[in-house]
């Protein structure tokens, strides 16, 4: 398993210890050598340890916010899958997605209080997809060049 980083601003109070401690146990025979980087909304000690991510889960309430911390680690990795949490009574949409810099993939979860296991099963989905995209392939555009 590779690091995951949290970004939040904590107001939905999802477990992102819990969640992302039980991925590295269900992979940590495979892995051993990994650790997992959990920050929430720290400011420039979240930003210095971005480095070591490979997965990052964006989780504010605010899209303006979402938006800004999503484009500030894909400023220095533009390649990291963004898995941004939102909710029923949340701003974030489709839309503001489409304001997030880099190449990595980006996808939206629906966060339902009254049902967390749907998040980590998403999440697990989530890592379990990144864990397989080569960095070699072509984006669809650049294969149709000639």
């Amino acid at each position: 398993m590779e690091p995951i980083t949290v970004l939040s601003d904590g107001n939905r109070s999802i477990a992102y210890d819990h969640i992302t401690q039980m991925y590295y146990e269900n992979m940590s025979d495979k892995q051993d050598d990994s650790t997992i980087n959990i920050e929430k909304n720290k400011g420039e000690e979240a930003w210095s340890k971005w480095g070591a991510s490979r997965y990052c889960i964006v989780d504010y309430q605010d899209h303006e916010q979402a938006v800004s911390a999503a484009n500030a680690i894909r400023a220095f990795m533009p390649h990291i899958p963004l898995l941004v949490i939102t909710d029923f009574q949340c701003l974030i949409r489709k839309r503001h997605l489409q304001h997030i810099t880099g190449t990595g993939v980006v996808k939206m979860v629906l966060w339902q209080e009254k049902e967390p296991q749907k998040l980590v099963m998403e999440i697990q989905r989530w890592l379990h997809s990144c864990a397989y995209e080569t960095k070699t392939a072509l984006s669809s555009t650049l294969s149709m060049r000639r």
